[in-house]
């Protein structure tokens, strides 16, 4: 197979304070440009503009005569969601209406082995909300009955781009037939026929008009069709309303208005609930108690009550062991395996450190280095093992001569790794992460923010065979999985991209991969937009993503973010329903294994999280939180310093590595071992 050659896109950076983008290796100034930089400036302190549009800014690199230096990299970096960077075209692009800083690095290693000399330049983006140009509105009702309420959804549209916190105008032709309320509601008092128009405020262009005729109401009887009478906190429980006329015929089109109330005294937020369809809703109770659940059409109503049990307790973790790198190197990825020899074995790579780590962990109580391998790059960011456990796939960035990329280790003899192939070509921007299916590398490039396919059929020779990337303005891509045919990528203020790399859904193939489905989510930290997709693994019918947020107002003790579960039972309509998220602390990276979600925090070390069954609402609230351990310790980079990188399961224990203080191996309370 050929290997595809395809032009790099747009090169849009978010903020990642763990480094994105190309960087320099440590070169003599006559041969690299990027030495002579003693500063960067841009062409405006301050852009405003608008969502939906652009405005220019670029940014030059000056040598110590303030003399351009042209042939310098710069990358750039996007603080929030806000808006995105078109480093081809030297634009800012609108995104959500707020406040972002845009950074600009230099970067090259300095005279000690680890650590980096940077020269920063920068300016403030300031997105204004565009006025709207139209309004959508979601499907309407079939019909409208007098005494009954409805939900209307309507959203305003510039640039063919929902506005977010957009204010619209409701009004109601004749208030006697049709009351209507801030928010769309629309409460039809008696039979007859009037006009609501909802209009935006900031703009007298967009405006839309619903006729309404309201009918005399049918229902006659209410209750409760389905619905169980005790239930666990996190659980998802439904309850159907059965809604009938005189004759006794289900009147499908009336739609059922819910409540809850806690018996208990409970704030109402105690339950979290939505509507499905006209007559069911889904209830999950986030504390325990009596509750009662009211059912309402117009003047009917029926009610039912409902007990709620706590989860069980969470458990306990042992340590079992602590191992700590050489020189107390900071500890990156890892990955847990049984070597080909019958023994079992821990990989872990190393920021600032040029080395992976090859860990006996057959006595776990006493993991022991059993050798290590050298790369040219200060980062050794990512190991991936085959299934065969025949090979694995380090990934090197901040390569001193500037040849980043994959190198692949065979590994039959696991407790010694050895070095079979370096492949840069076209990866010289370097690989954060990568994926292995088959004979095929998966491999996330910083410099062209595309995912790259490599044949290592040959693993003294890879070669490329295929490439796919997201084509837009604000494309910055992560990470990436794959099960079952299908590749889940975690492309930053993107969001969630799914791929079609041989499930049969789209046509896809290993090596030509076809979209699926895309989701992309933002929330708000001190004000400012975030999305931020770090990292992305399918579990049954959820994909479960970790955000990862350097540089807001509220990331005094480190980064936040949160873990997101997105239903996707529905691939090609995928939908968040829940999420989980630790008090003032930031997610990092995740992995699900028998139920269970194992997330690597930050600075609140690793957490278990219960993922078993339907998923809604906040899992961290609802007590799905099953144990968690902070790898800290008295030695490390950072002493006493939490900063979990990611956890994986293996035999009944779980394998932690912290960037701060090594490799962690724990046992939580009541979890058999395998032998």
């Amino acid at each position: 197979m050929e290997s595809v050659r395809m032009k790099a896109g747009i090169a849009m950076l978010a903020a990642c304070v763990m480094g994105m983008g190309s960087e320099l290796g440590a070169q003599e100034a006559s041969d690299n440009p990027d030495a002579r930089v003693a500063s960067v400036v841009a062409s405006s302190d301050t852009v405003v503009v608008a969502v939906g549009q652009t405005a220019p800014l670029t940014f030059t690199a000056l040598d110590a005569n303030g003399i351009p230096v042209p042939e310098a990299y710069l990358g750039v970096y996007i603080g929030g969601a806000e808006a995105g960077y078109d480093k081809d075209n030297g634009v800012v692009v609108g995104f959500a209406p707020g406040r972002t800083n845009v950074a600009v690095r230099v970067r090259l290693p300095n005279d000690r082995a680890t650590g980096f000399t940077d020269t920063w330049g920068g300016a403030v983006i300031v997105v204004t909300q565009a006025l709207p140009t139209d309004i959508e509105l979601a499907s309407l009702p079939p019909r409208y009955y007098a005494g009954v309420r409805y939900d209307i959804d309507a959203r305003s549209v510039a640039s063919g781009r929902q506005l977010e916190g957009a204010e619209l105008e409701w009004t109601s032709s004749d208030r006697e037939i049709v009351e209507v309320w801030p928010g769309g509601v629309l409460e039809a008092l008696r039979p007859g026929n009037a006009t609501i128009t909802v209009a935006s405020v900031e703009s007298g262009i967009a405006r839309r008009q619903i006729d309404v005729t309201v009918l005399p109401n049918p229902v006659v009887d209410i209750g409760f069709a389905t619905g169980p009478k005790t239930g666990r906190v996190g659980d998802v429980v439904r309850f159907t309303a059965s809604v009938a006329d005189d004759a006794g015929d289900a009147v499908s089109d009336a739609p059922v208005t819910w409540s809850v109330t806690n018996l208990d005294g409970q704030p109402f937020d105690a339950m979290w609930f939505e509507s499905e369809g006209a007559h069911t809703a889904a209830f999950v109770p986030n504390e325990p108690g009596r509750y009662r659940i009211t059912a309402t059409v117009g003047s009917k109503r029926a009610h039912t009550e409902f007990s709620v049990a706590s989860r069980p307790p969470r458990r306990g973790m042992q340590r079992i062991a602590h191992g700590v790198a050489p020189q107390g190197q900071a500890t990156t990825d890892l990955w847990v395996f049984p070597g080909l020899d019958g023994r079992d074995y821990v990989y872990t790579g190393t920021y600032d450190g040029n080395l992976m780590y090859a860990w006996d962990v057959t006595d776990p109580s006493t993991p022991t280095i059993v050798d290590s391998v050298t790369f040219d790059g200060r980062r050794v960011n990512d190991v991936k093992i085959n299934a065969a456990r025949t090979i694995a796939i380090v990934t090197s960035e901040h390569a001193a001569n500037r040849r980043n990329g994959i190198t692949v280790l065979d590994i039959s003899e696991p407790a010694h790794p050895k070095r079979l192939s370096h492949y840069s070509e076209g990866l010289t921007g370097g690989v954060h992460n990568t994926w292995i299916v088959g004979d095929l590398v998966y491999a996330v490039h910083y410099g062209t923010r595309a995912l790259h396919i490599i044949d290592i059929s040959e693993p003294e020779a890879p070669v490329e065979v295929g490439r796919w990337q997201l084509e837009n303005s604000d494309r910055f891509l992560h990470d990436v999985m794959i099960q079952d045919g299908l590749a889940y990528l975690s492309y930053w203020n993107d969001g969630v991209v799914v791929l079609d790399v041989g499930s049969g859904i789209k046509g896809g193939t290993p090596t030509e991969p076809q979209f699926v489905s895309q989701l992309a989510y933002r929330y708000r930290l001190s004000g400012e937009a975030y999305g931020n997709t770090h990292h992305a693994i399918r579990y049954g019918n959820y994909v479960f993503t970790s955000d990862e947020i350097f540089g807001c107002a509220e990331c005094t003790n480190g980064p936040r973010g949160y873990v997101h579960a997105i239903d996707v039972s529905d691939v090609e309509r995928p939908r968040e329903v829940a999420f989980y998220r630790v008090p003032e602390a930031g997610a990092h990276n995740i992995w699900a294994e028998d139920d269970k979600l194992f997330i690597g925090y930050y600075q609140a070390g690793l957490r278990v999280v219960d993922v078993s069954g339907e998923l809604r609402g906040d899992l961290y609230r609802q007590g799905r939180e099953l144990a968690s351990y902070m790898t800290e310790d008295g030695s490390g980079t950072s002493p006493n310093a939490t900063d979990t990188w990611g956890a994986q399961p293996y035999k009944g224990l779980i394998y932690a590595s912290d960037g701060a203080s090594g490799l962690w191996i724990v046992r939580m309370d009541g979890q058999a071992l395998v032998p």
